[in-house]
């Protein structure tokens, strides 16, 4: 982790060869992770730039300063959760493994990037309320602004919108870390 967070530094300091080394390293491998998610080659190869591009920019900004996970591991969630967008763009169906990303920023993205844990996010939002499970599916689903929500649900504000979304997400983060809780102590 030191080596990587040393990177970082080096990075903010405006060593390039650094960044292009991280690109250089990681795009073969990040390229076949795409075609598991059966994005074509030339839209992978857009989506790997694009990611490097967010984690340069969040270096830069100081939004990344060290690394809890291997540098690798963040930068392939920043691209699994484009690869996610664009599979959503393109083929919008009512599968929740798009509901994967839901809580990237808000729970361990270790968690969630993992293969097998997408069963678990499944029955995690099953679990949800009839209205969770609706607000979720229509802001993260959908990209419905919190204004659209509010009147396609009919609630009184944006606000309260952005209350019940909070809800929502803190309920299945919840239900997740019991689920991991529950497997760690059987």
């Amino acid at each position: 982790m030191d080596r990587e967070n040393n990177l970082i530094e080096q990075i903010r300091a405006g060593d390039k060869k650094e960044i292009e080394h991280i690109y250089n390293q990681h795009r073969e491998e990040f390229l076949a992770y795409a075609d598991r998610f059966s994005i074509q080659t030339d839209e992978a190869v857009d989506i790997y730039q694009d990611s490097i591009i967010v984690l340069y920019e969040n270096i830069m900004s100081q939004k990344l300063t060290s690394l809890t996970s291997s540098l690798k591991t963040y930068l392939f969630a920043i691209g699994k959760y484009k690869m996610l967008n664009s599979m959503k763009v393109k083929q919008p169906t009512e599968d929740i493994t798009a509901y994967e990303y839901l809580l990237h920023e808000e729970t361990d993205h270790e968690f969630l990037s993992k293969e097998e844990n997408i069963e678990k996010m499944q029955t995690a939002y099953r679990k949800l309320g009839a209205k969770c499970r609706e607000v979720l599916r229509l802001y993260y689903y959908e990209n419905q602004s919190l204004q659209e929500i509010m009147q396609k649900l009919d609630y009184a504000s944006k606000d309260v919108v952005k209350s019940q979304k909070s809800r929502c997400v803190k309920q299945i983060r919840e239900i997740l870390m019991n689920t991991r809780w529950t497997e760690k102590n059987s």
